[in-house]
């Protein structure tokens, strides 16, 4: 066998307590390479740990270690393998073994995905998911306990890893990432997006020896699709004819992959050195006390707290003290077809607002990570207000760029502002606007044929740049990194998501990406990591999503998106999960808000939603209004809208100033930006 010279990842742990972050997203990137490798070929090595990542010492200073993933000699075919022995000894190492693992279940590729997370958080917090000193409670934690979060060990970890784990320790295999890849891409972006910590950004490219043949996803079921009945609304932009291009639009499946039988061995990059551990060996002592352990753990888990637990559909436990068993599966609800009737709630005239008088027609609003100064796409400018003592802030000046009076996002890092205009975004440089640099614009991302952009989304890494393409069904994709490190050109576009007809909203969770298509009435599911390299292929599932879907946003805690539905005259709130694994079934929330509902924002740490109620169809006699929403309530089922804030016009888009408690919303029929004191709000 090749010799190793590094060490392996356990003793790395125990020499160092905790690995930094950089460190943590290269090792684990290339175990997944390796991983998604043998999978391709239906093996699942079913023992990954961290003293199976070996360390081969890099020569060169700058360049990462090479990691190879050892002992392959309990890998299996998929298709034949579960987690027990013929004798009920299951195959694996506790700290890391996955539920279906000790239950006995058949195995795939998400178990190899479910021990990467658990090794992650060993490597991120120097200790694994579940502490105990009997075998017994590690296999009952995971079999039973919430997968813990990692800041809670290390709360100087940045947020975004905390969902990224929790997902890929999910007890469901439904609920995790379909690929090692794709967790490892997702912790690579957690990663990037912290501050305070170590960020050094991991090469996007993938390890060329360890390539795909064939991904290993779960199969998506494909919803009906149809036309949505729906009545005349003013669209995003003034009414034109909206004309197909010519190429196939056909959604493509999600495929799982032909998985041929082989035995262990090498995996490519990160696959070598199988040293053939015994496995199913031992005493006749030895299996029983694991069959005996194995009984325990369910008999504790039917026991414990005088209660029953059950498994609901979508994989999640939940516990009855009263003695009958129950599931903690959300109700699903009937999709509300389009309609003018709108919600009754009182009037919130306690709550402070002021206004900014800015000209134009604003549309999208940004907030720097300080708080101290606002930018407003209005136009063919983008306007820079500060953010001062007083409620409203001040207008200091207007930076021009045609056509830019769409959306507008914020790097992760704060220090580009990329506005949705034309065919694509127009990219800002942020200390040169706040120096008062004449001309602080980068230059304009353009995609070759598109037009009608509207919405934009930055990757956390700020790496890429989508922009939905309402006229054209696309949504665009940029490649930002290369654009700011090399110049701006037509090089930095990479290609079109084809989706159904007017794309307009925009929302991810890190791993997927969710666009909401005006005329179609649905909402697409698209793979991040595909969007980003072969976007012709990244849809993989589109659900109908009520009447003209307009905006769409992402709870904190990753599981629900919502979606304003501006021809249902309510806001939507689905599964993040269901919409890939039970399309039919995804709707958990709805509340009936004002007319015409478009943008929405999360405040008090996602307690409370601010929706713009614009009454674009100007009917006689209805407001236009901020409506407020109890997230808890919405979700419970009980009644959710708190009251109205009058706007007067038409409000737009929204963004909350960080530490000031002040949410500001563009009202682009008045001219102004309107601030409205949070603090204020029931």
């Amino acid at each position: 066998m090749r010799y190793v010279r590094g060490g392996d990842v356990r003793s790395l742990i125990d020499r160092l307590g905790v690995l930094p972050l950089d460190q943590v997203a290269e090792i684990v990137s290339q175990v997944a390479s390796a991983l998604d490798a043998a999978h391709a070929r239906g093996l699942v090595h079913r023992d990954v740990k961290p003293a199976n990542m070996l360390l081969d010492a890099s020569p060169v200073p700058d360049r990462p270690d090479h990691v190879y993933l050892s002992d392959f000699g309990l890998s299996k075919t998929s298709l034949a393998v579960s987690g027990l022995t013929a004798t009920g000894e299951f195959l694996g190492t506790l700290d890391y073994v996955a539920p279906e693992q000790i239950e006995g279940h058949r195995l795939d590729g998400r178990t190899d995905v479910y021990a990467l997370a658990c090794s992650a958080f060993e490597m991120l917090t120097g200790e694994p998911p579940f502490r105990g000193h009997e075998g017994m409670s590690v296999m009952f934690a995971h079999l039973s306990q919430p997968a813990p979060l990692p800041r809670q060990r290390r709360p100087d970890l940045p947020p975004d890893i905390d969902p990224v784990i929790t997902t890929g320790m999910a007890k469901s295999p439904a609920d995790r990432y379909p690929t090692c890849r794709e967790f490892a891409a997702a912790l690579r972006r957690a990663v990037a997006s912290g501050t305070g910590v170590s960020r050094q950004i991991i090469p996007r490219a993938g390890h060329p020896e360890t390539q795909i043949a064939g991904p290993f996803f779960p199969p998506d079921p494909a919803p009906p699709r149809g036309p949505t009945p729906g009545r005349e609304r003013a669209a995003d932009v003034p009414a034109r004819a909206l004309t197909q291009p010519s190429q196939d639009r056909s959604r493509p499946r999600t495929v799982v992959s032909d998985q041929s039988a082989g035995q262990g061995g090498a995996a490519g990059r990160g696959g070598a050195a199988g040293r053939g551990s015994a496995g199913g060996r031992g005493s006749a002592g030895g299996r029983r006390r694991s069959r005996l352990l194995i009984a325990a753990a369910c008999v504790v888990a039917l026991l414990i707290g005088g209660g029953a637990y059950v498994l609901s559909g979508s994989g999640h436990t939940s516990r009855s003290t009263s003695g009958t068993s129950h599931t903690t599966s959300l109700t699903s609800l009937p999709l509300p077809k389009c309609t003018t009737a709108t919600a009754k709630a009182a009037t919130l005239s306690h709550v402070a607002t002021a206004l900014a008088a800015i000209g134009g027609g604003p549309f999208g609003v940004a907030v720097t990570l300080d708080g101290r100064y606002s930018f407003v796409a209005d136009g063919n400018s983008i306007d820079m207000l500060q953010n001062g003592a007083s409620l409203a802030p001040t207008l200091i000046r207007s930076i021009p760029a045609s056509g830019a009076g769409r959306g507008a996002e914020l790097t992760s890092d704060g220090k580009y502002l990329v506005a949705a205009t034309g065919s694509g975004a127009v990219v800002v440089n942020v200390a040169e606007a706040e120096q008062g640099d004449s001309y602080p614009v980068v230059g304009t991302l353009t995609s070759p044929a598109g037009s009608g952009a509207v919405q934009v989304l930055i990757t956390a890494d700020s790496h890429f740049v989508f922009v939905t393409l309402q006229n054209n069904a696309e949504l665009a994709v940029f490649n930002l990194h290369q654009a700011l490190t090399q110049g701006v050109s037509s090089a930095d576009f990479i290609g079109y998501v084809p989706l159904g007809k007017t794309p307009v909203g925009l929302a991810t969770d890190g791993t997927w990406l969710y666009v909401t298509d005006l005329s179609a009435g649905d909402l697409s599911v698209l793979s991040l990591n595909r969007a980003e390299t072969d976007p012709a292929h990244a849809v993989v599932a589109t659900v109908p999503a009520g009447c003209q879907p307009a905006r769409a946003m992402m709870s904190p805690d990753r599981q629900v998106v919502w979606v304003t539905a501006r021809g249902s005259d309510a806001l939507l709130g689905f599964s993040a999960t269901r919409l890939r694994t039970d399309p039919g079934h995804a709707l958990i929330a709805k509340v009936m808000v004002g007319e015409v509902p478009l943008g929405e924002a999360l405040i008090d740490h996602g307690a409370r939603i601010v929706i713009a109620d614009s009454n674009l169809s100007a009917l006689a006699g209805v407001p236009s209004n901020v409506a407020v929403v109890s997230t808890a309530a919405a979700l419970s089922g009980k009644p959710a809208l708190l009251g109205y804030i009058p706007t007067g016009a038409v409000p737009r888009e929204f963004a909350v100033v960080p530490g000031r408690g002040t949410v500001l919303v563009s009202v682009q029929g008045a001219h102004d930006l309107e601030a409205i004191n949070a603090g204020d709000l029931p």
